[in-house]
This record gives C-alpha cells, structure tokens and sequence, in this order.
C-alpha cells in the first residue's frame, strides 16, 4: 500500500477515536439515567432469581428472638398449669352428704354407707378432723369408745353382732354333700372387757347375698324370695337368766323401732308375736364341761308394705348366753309363712339347717 494512503487511514481512525472520547465524557441526561438504572434493576433481579441457590433463606435475627420466647412463655405457662393440677391428681368426684344431719336427724346408717363415695371438701375437713390427735389422757393407740359401754346403753333393745375385725373379710369355705353351702367362720366382739373377741361359725347357702357390711353388721338374703338371716345381740333384764325369762321378751328386744331388725330392713312392724321356746341347754356342767344355755325360739310376725300391703313372716331365733351379766347373742332368720309352715318346703328346710348350724366356739 503507498505510504500517502497508510497515512490518509491512521488520521481518520484517529478522528473516529477523538469523537467517541469526547461523547463518552458529556453528561448524561435525567432520561437517560433512570432508564439505565431501571434496566439495571431488572437484570440484576432476573440474575439473583436465576442464581439463588436452592436452600432455604436465612431468618433474621429478630424473628429468631421472637420464636425462642414465644416457647418459653409456652413452657413457662405449661409448667405451672402441671404444678397447679397436681395436688388433684388422687381427688376424685362424689356425693356431698355432708348437711345430712346425725344428730339426732337424718339417717346414721345412710351416711356410713355414703361416706366412702362422698367427695365434698367439707368432708375431707371433718375427715382430718377425725384423724388428728385428741389429748384424752389415754394411752396411744387405745380405743377411745368403749363397746360394751355402748352396748350398756342400748340396754335390751337388740343390735348388731359386731364383727371384731371388720376390715378383714370372714373365712367361707365350701359345706354340704354338694357344695351347695358356705360355713361362714369369724370373730365378733365380745361382751366381756377381758376378753378381745368370741369366735363363731355358721353354713348358709352360697348364692345369698350379704348386706349391711359398711355397717359392721352380719347379714345375708335370699334375692329370689326374700328370706334373710342377722347376728344380733341384746341384754337381759336385771336378775334374768336366759333360761328362765319370758319368751315375750325376746320379741320386745328384737321388734323395738329403733333396734337393728326394723331399721336395717326399712320395714313396717304390724304384729309379732313369740309363739313358742324351746331350751337346748341350760348352762349345767357335766363331768367339769360348762356349756352356755342355749335357747331357740319361734315369732311369727307381720309387715306391711309401701303400698299397704300385709305380708305375714315367721321367724327363727337361735340364742346364747354367753355372759353372767346377762349378754346373749342370737342368729335369727326370717321366711314367708306360707312357705315355712309347710315342714316339707324347701325355704323351711334351709332356715332350719342355718338355726342348727350357729354355733359359739370359744364359750
């Protein structure tokens, strides 16, 4: 190429640079530059979303404070709810019986039999009322009411044969040529301050059932037909023997309105009636052997319903003496008329076999 060209083309080629220099040192116009900046903006947004990695975006440190306190509010506030439920974790809902009075109102009975199932907090104050110490004078650990001091008060009027351990079931062991019986075998409280308890034993069909044994008592019932059997005790009159006192007696005893036969059946006494008394052993000694006088009995009495109805009732007493101060203890059972006065029933043939069964072992 000649050099007059060479050097033509390298003049131009430095005029193109001087202008583009020149134009690239003006100052940019206002449209100009939001219009750079917006689509700056955009394409750095397109390439961050684009680009992220695929993980998941840090939280700010403020919402990190709030969440560990937000759990241990909750935990705070769960702890205490724990503490504040957990004196309640052995109590449990019941009956409130306790403004049914005892005091010489409402039912003494009933309120025994209520009080495990009572759950009111004025119970729960008269049961620590009951457990906490009492300073009577008296050594720990002996009883502080007396049995036969309130068996003396009851004077005649028939009551309970208590069992002398009642929180201890009684030993029932198969009887009979079947296994058809139960020989029911216990202690009860004996009438004498010498001694603990008197042991006793009697057999009774295995499908009765018992009742009253919140009370203390001994009892048990046919539910198919209502015959019942009780343990009972009374006190003869002053000077009297068992063998000796009038057979009217007996019925005075056991049919009083406030003794155990007529407040623990809940029942209407119409009549009664001893009909007859027959002496089994008059307390003689033979060859240095004492027994206790044993006499049995025969009532006939009457009850009436709540819907007013009659229903006539015999009844079997078996008796003991079994004290010289005149203490006697008895099992008596009760039948429908109808069926005892038949010899040949069955009902009869089994109150029967109970009376003959009673026995008194530690006389």
């Amino acid at each position: 190429m000649p050099a007059g060209r060479c050097l033509l083309c390298s003049f131009a080629l430095l005029v193109l640079l001087g202008s583009s220099t020149s134009n690239a040192f003006q100052q940019p116009s206002v449209t100009t530059i939001r219009a750079t900046a917006a689509t700056r903006g955009t394409l750095a947004a397109n390439w961050m979303t684009n680009n992220a990695p695929e993980q998941e975006p840090e939280k700010s440190q403020a919402t990190t404070t709030i969440s560990r306190r937000s759990i241990l509010s909750t935990a705070a506030a769960f702890a205490a709810a724990v503490a504040a439920f957990a004196p309640l974790q052995n109590a449990h809902a019941g009956i409130d019986v306790s403004g049914i009075r005892t005091d010489g109102g409402g039912n003494p009975a009933l309120v025994q039999q209520l009080r495990a199932i009572d759950g009111s907090a004025s119970s729960r104050v008269n049961q620590l009322k009951e457990i906490a110490p009492v300073n009577t004078g008296r050594p720990t650990g002996s009883p502080v009411v007396n049995t036969n001091a309130v068996v003396e008060e009851q004077g005649s009027m028939a009551t309970w044969l208590y069992r002398a351990s009642p929180g201890f079931n009684p030993r029932l062991s198969r009887a009979g040529a079947l296994g058809t019986l139960y020989k029911y075998e216990d202690q009860v409280v004996a009438p004498s301050k010498a001694r603990r308890a008197l042991s006793i034993s009697f057999e009774f069909p295995s499908d009765w059932l018992q009742l009253d044994k919140f009370l203390g008592g001994i009892s048990y019932v046919d539910q198919r037909n209502g015959d019942r059997l009780w343990l009972l005790r009374t006190k003869l009159p002053e000077g009297e023997r068992l063998a000796s006192v009038p057979k009217s007696f007996l019925g005075t005893s056991i049919f009083d309105p406030k003794g155990t036969l007529v407040k623990s059946g809940g029942i209407d006494i119409d009549d009664y009636k001893v009909a007859s008394a027959t002496l089994l052993n008059d307390g003689t000694c033979d060859n240095g052997l004492c027994g206790a006088t044993h006499r049995r009995f025969k009532v006939k009495y009457s009850t009436v319903t709540g819907n007013g109805l009659r229903v006539e009732r015999r009844g079997l007493v078996d008796a003991y003496e079994v004290s010289p101060e005149g203490d006697v203890y008895m099992l008596m059972t009760s039948s429908n008329a109808v069926k005892f006065d038949n010899k040949d029933s069955l009902q009869r043939q089994t109150v029967e076999a109970i009376v003959d069964s009673f026995q008194i072992i530690d006389l």
